[in-house]
């Protein structure tokens, strides 16, 4: 049968209407995506894109000691530029520990609190030879002050179906004590992993952390070694627009050190004031 040319113009342009619309709905669809529970990549939120996220994490696990916490993390994105986001987060941590020798009554607390977080890309992983980002966050609580400064990493392999991410975190907090008094602690972690698409729909993870804990500052101050710890567990994502779901766990290593020389801080190869175990859900829908 032939095909006439008015015909054939006609399936071109569809064809080519098709192309054109994939092309376009590919890079949105994986703009930001965020397939890890620690880490974060260079993807980001377009602009004006907006997105709502509901993270639910447990953490178990103290030497000498139950162990218990709940945080709920409730937070909006916003896509000032293509690369520029920002982010407003509701915050809920509840927790209970009670020591196992002797036996004692459990200790209880709960906590509210707010934050903000900027990053701004300066590198693009899919135009440029890798990406980098800068990542700022703020939070308040009534028991808590925190600044976290981030650096992010990403690089893209095979067709960006795998990518490797690398975050290097500077935290400073300052715990509200019994006394009213203020105690400045501080952390410099380390976070790796890769990610990689098994469809386009659903990516299979791996992180990698090493968390090292201060007493005083990093940010402007002269802090001194307390512990160093390490984490390792899997990640799964399910991309299925305009909702996303991402579920990871993470156990400690029994590799941690003491450079404190502080007894205690570290029991059988494990931090004993850092949970043994943790596990984290995200769901999230773009708007």
């Amino acid at each position: 049968m032939r095909v006439s040319a008015a015909g054939r113009i006609r399936a071109f342009s569809v064809l080519a209407a098709a192309v054109a619309a994939t092309a376009l709905i590919s890079p949105a669809a994986q703009a930001d995506d965020q397939p890890f529970i620690t880490l974060y990549t260079t993807d980001i939120q377009p602009e004006n894109g907006r997105e709502f996220e509901q993270w639910l994490k447990w953490k178990a696990g103290h030497a000498n000691e139950s162990f218990n916490s709940f945080e709920s993390r409730s937070e909006i994105e916003y896509g000032f530029t293509d690369d520029l986001q920002g982010s407003l987060y509701l915050n809920y941590d509840w927790q209970r520990a009670r020591p196992h020798v002797p036996l004692g009554p459990a200790d209880t607390s709960d906590a509210v609190g707010i934050s903000g977080e900027l990053i701004w890309r300066v590198m693009n992983p899919y135009f440029d030879p890798f990406g980098l980002a800068f990542y700022v966050e703020p939070s308040i609580s009534a028991e808590q002050r925190e600044l976290e400064t981030k650096i992010l990493f990403q690089k893209n392999f095979f067709n960006d179906t795998l990518r490797w991410a690398l975050n290097v975190n500077f935290e400073d907090t300052w715990d509200k004590n019994p006394i009213g008094h203020w105690d400045p602690a501080s952390a410099l972690e380390f976070d790796t992993g890769l990610a990689y698409n098994v469809t386009p729909d659903f990516s299979v993870g791996l992180e990698f952390d090493n968390e090292r804990g201060f007493d005083g500052l990093i940010l402007g101050g002269s802090p001194d070694a307390r512990t160093d710890s390490y984490y390792l567990g899997p990640t799964i994502q399910y991309l299925g627009h305009p909702w996303a779901i991402t579920f990871g766990a993470q156990a400690q290593l029994p590799w941690a050190s003491n450079p404190a020389h502080v007894p205690g801080n570290v029991v059988d190869g494990l931090t004993a004031g850092d949970e043994h175990f943790r596990l984290a859900l995200k769901v999230s829908r773009d708007f």
